[in-house]
């Protein structure tokens, strides 16, 4: 069996799996509340301190992550409006988008404003040898509660924006 104690995530036994698991759960502090956090390894998941260390430290400095990852999604959605305008569509009854289209007046809802108006529901941190993909997944919603799509944003252990994916 595969044990790590780590300052953060605590005692980590990740021998005992056959799939990819959540090892840890617990939450990261945003300004603007608490954010859901899990830790995920695999059967040939073999964590060592300093790869702890590094996605710890990226919960440290989420408020600094969450702001490269704004700007990544609104880079995205400049370039491509279609999980922007997707929503606009859907969700043409909500307060939210209410609000969005009567504060363009007129004019287009900007990536700017729609970005300021998603919320990062989760991070997912992802031991290696899980995927060849950057083990920081940053999950952004658009109201939650009336929809399932997500843009995900990936970072790198030392929290460089690697890419935006929408996924549902």
């Amino acid at each position: 069996m595969t044990t790590i104690e780590h300052a953060r995530f605590g005692r980590l036994e990740t021998g005992a799996l056959h799939d990819p698991d959540v090892v840890w759960q617990g939450t990261a502090q945003l300004a603007d509340g608490e954010v859901e956090v899990r830790l995920w390894a695999g059967p040939s998941s073999a964590p060592d301190a300093e790869e702890l260390d590094a996605l710890a430290a990226r919960l440290t400095d989420l408020p600094a992550l969450d702001t490269a990852a704004r700007h990544a999604l609104r880079a995205h959605l400049h370039e491509d409006r279609g999980f922007l305008d997707f929503h606009l569509d859907e969700l043409d009854d909500s307060e939210t988008v209410g609000r969005l289209v009567r504060e363009a007046a007129g004019g287009e809802v900007g990536a700017d404003a729609f970005v300021a108006a998603m919320r990062l529901s989760s991070v997912g941190l992802w031991l290696g040898g899980l995927s060849d993909e950057p083990p920081v997944v940053l999950d952004y919603t658009f109201e939650p509660d009336l929809g399932d799509q997500l843009l995900a944003v990936r970072a790198t252990r030392d929290g460089a924006v690697a890419s935006v994916d929408r996924e549902s």
